[in-house]
C-alpha cells in the first residue's frame, strides 16, 4: 500500500508541474480555441482532486493501520517465559494482521469511485476512448450520486466527440446538461452539443442549442464563444 501511495504522490506531482495532453475536438475561432483550452485546464484540476481523494483516503487507510498495529502491540501480555520460544511458535498463536477493511459505506465507496473514474479519465487521455466510455459508464452505473458523476458523463460526450460519433456525443452532452444544470460543466456541454449538431449538418438545432445556453448561463465562457454556424 504504501508503495501505491508514493507512486500516486509522484503521479500528482507530475500533474501539478505540468498537467496532461488533452485530446479535444477542433473548434472554429480564436475564442473556441481559448474555451477549449480553458476546459483543458479543468480537466488537468478534475484529475488532481481526485487524485487527492484517493491519497486522503489511503493516509486514512495507512494510519488506521498503524494504530491497530500500536494496540495490538500494547495489549499483548510480556510473558518471560516465552524468550526461548522459536519466531514460528510466537507467530502461530497471533491473529493475521490484514489492511484495515473500512466498513461499506461512504469511504469505501468514495475510494473505489476514485479509482474507477481516475482509470476511465486514464484511459479517455490516452485516446482509449472505447475503454474510456465503458469505464466511465461502469462509474455512472455504481455511484450515480458521486461529486464527479456530472463530470463523467461530459467525458463520455468528449469521447463519442473524438471518435466523430456526434449523435452520441450529443446525446450525453445535452443529457448531462439537463441532468447537472448546476456543474460548472453545464455550459460547455451544451455548446459542445451545438458543435457535434453542426458537424451533423443540423444547423437550426445547433443555434437553438446556443440559443438556450445563453439565456440560461449568460455569464459563462462558453456563452461568450463567437460561433459561424
Amino acid at each position: 500500500m504504501t508503495r501505491i501511495f508514493l507512486s500516486l504522490l509522484l503521479c500528482a506531482g507530475l500533474l501539478a508541474a505540468g498537467g496532461c495532453a488533452m485530446p479535444s475536438p477542433p473548434t472554429p475561432g480564436a475564442a473556441a480555441d481559448l474555451s477549449r483550452l480553458e476546459q483543458q485546464q479543468a480537466a488537468v484540476a478534475d484529475q488532481l482532486n481526485a487524485l487527492e481523494d484517493l491519497l486522503k483516503n489511503l493516509q486514512r487507510q495507512l494510519e488506521d493501520h498503524d494504530a491497530r498495529l500500536a494496540e495490538f502491540n500494547r495489549t499483548q501480555p510480556r510473558d518471560k517465559t516465552q524468550k526461548g520460544t522459536s519466531a514460528g511458535q510466537i507467530t502461530e498463536n497471533l491473529p493475521s494482521i490484514r489492511p484495515p477493511h473500512s466498513p461499506p459505506g461512504k469511504e469505501s465507496a468514495s475510494s473505489s469511485a476514485t479509482e474507477t473514474y481516475l482509470q476511465a479519465f486514464s484511459d479517455y487521455t490516452s485516446g482509449r476512448y472505447d475503454k474510456a466510455i465503458a469505464g466511465f459508464e461502469r462509474f455512472l452505473e455504481h455511484h450515480p450520486d458521486n461529486e464527479y458523476a456530472a463530470n463523467a458523463q461530459f467525458w463520455i460526450g468528449e469521447c463519442y466527440y473524438s471518435q466523430q460519433n456526434y449523435t452520441k456525443a450529443a446525446t450525453h452532452f445535452v443529457g448531462m446538461a439537463e441532468k447537472h444544470p448546476q456543474s460548472a460543466r453545464a455550459p460547455q456541454a451544451l455548446l459542445n452539443a451545438a458543435h457535434a449538431y453542426h458537424e451533423m449538418g443540423h444547423t437550426g438545432q445547433a443555434q437553438q442549442i446556443v440559443d438556450f445556453l445563453r439565456r440560461r448561463y449568460p455569464d459563462s465562457a462558453a456563452a461568450e464563444t463567437q460561433l459561424e454556424f
